[in-house]
């Protein structure tokens, strides 16, 4: 806990929080009004998915760390930090960091306070490396973790395609040559046995996806199961495998967009080494445009690194326009 300080007409004191229902509220409300655009991954909007994150983080092993800043006069909380180990990455000395705060209580030094106290934490846990984001359209907040000791490592821009506007001609045939194009229940029933192959496809090209840190090597195959068919969001008919034979060479993965329903995600776009060149990539893209369209979708939005020149390029082909971006930020201790 930190000495508390005054802002303004409140003194506000930095503390761990408690696990409980009322800061589970709180933290929730503080995430649920970031605008859509500048929201990060693993910031829950709901008390109860908050609740639920921290009690996945705790099952799998992971550390997490979270402080809150109170108004010490009303118990009000207005603002966050927490960190934790990133659940796609097994290194026990990297975390995945974040800091929010209540927007009337911005520009007051809180921010700052809560992320010292914070790193003092992750130093106790041996911490060497923190990972953040922050909007590229928002200076004052780049600035600030400049400020606090890190780099940018890479962005992440999001896209969006509108599926009113005509696509870009010439596109090449649906399927190349001796590729089927299938969507994953056709292939499930086909193919029983589908699963261990498609995993290990999926695992091998996130491995290889410009991303500091791969995807988990050991992402069970439930979970993988799971996410392709049984979130809330998962949307199998619109996940599209190309394979030749018993082949799998590659996969794209879209799910609905939580909040609006016009609107799908494409979330993974990846081809095996031995396929690539062949236009499969461009292929799977074209089949989860066609069916957004069929099913009336108005708009499909994806994320690419800026360190992915390829699939931005792919992307810009097909009509996607960028819509905005976050900036990767590293310090290492």
């Amino acid at each position: 806990m930190s000495e508390p300080e005054r802002v303004a007409d409140h003194t506000i004191e930095i503390r761990a929080a408690r696990p409980d229902d009322a800061e589970w509220n709180a933290v929730a409300r503080l995430n649920a009004v970031v605008p859509r655009g500048e929201r990060h991954d693993y910031e829950p909007r709901s008390p109860a998915a908050l609740r639920e994150l921290d009690a996945v983080l705790s099952r799998d092993g992971r550390v997490l760390r979270r402080h809150v800043a109170e108004i010490v006069e009303t118990g009000a909380i207005v603002a966050y930090a927490h960190g934790f180990h990133m659940p796609w990455d097994h290194h026990p000395a990297r975390f995945w960091c974040s800091v929010r705060c209540d927007p009337a209580y911005r520009h007051r030094g809180i921010g700052r306070r809560l992320f010292t106290a914070l790193g003092r934490d992750l130093d106790r846990l041996g911490a060497t490396e923190l990972r953040a984001m922050a909007p590229e359209n928002q200076p004052d907040i780049l600035a600030l973790v400049t400020r606090l000791g890190f780099r940018e490592l890479f962005r992440s821009w999001d896209f969006e395609l509108d599926l009113a506007q005509p696509g870009p001609e010439p596109l090449p045939a649906a399927s190349p040559p001796g590729i089927a194009i299938v969507p994953l229940p056709e292939e499930r029933a086909r193919r029983p046995v589908w699963l261990p192959d498609l995993r290990a496809l999926y695992l091998a090209v996130s491995r290889e996806v410009p991303l500091p840190n791969h995807a988990d090597p050991e992402l069970p195959a439930e979970a993988f199961a799971a996410y392709l068919e049984r979130w809330p969001t998962s949307l199998p008919e619109a996940c599209f495998i190309a394979r030749k034979g018993d082949t799998y060479l590659g996969l794209c993965i879209l799910h609905r967009n939580a909040e609006d329903s016009a609107c799908l995600d494409h979330l993974f776009t990846g081809v095996a080494a031995e396929g690539r060149g062949r236009g499969i990539a461009t292929a799977l893209k074209l089949e989860t445009i066609a069916f957004a369209r069929r099913h009336g979708y108005a708009r499909i939005s994806t994320a690419v690194e800026s360190n992915n020149p390829g699939m931005l390029a792919l992307n810009e082909r097909l009509g996607f326009v960028r819509r905005g971006g976050l900036v990767v930020f590293v310090k290492r201790r």
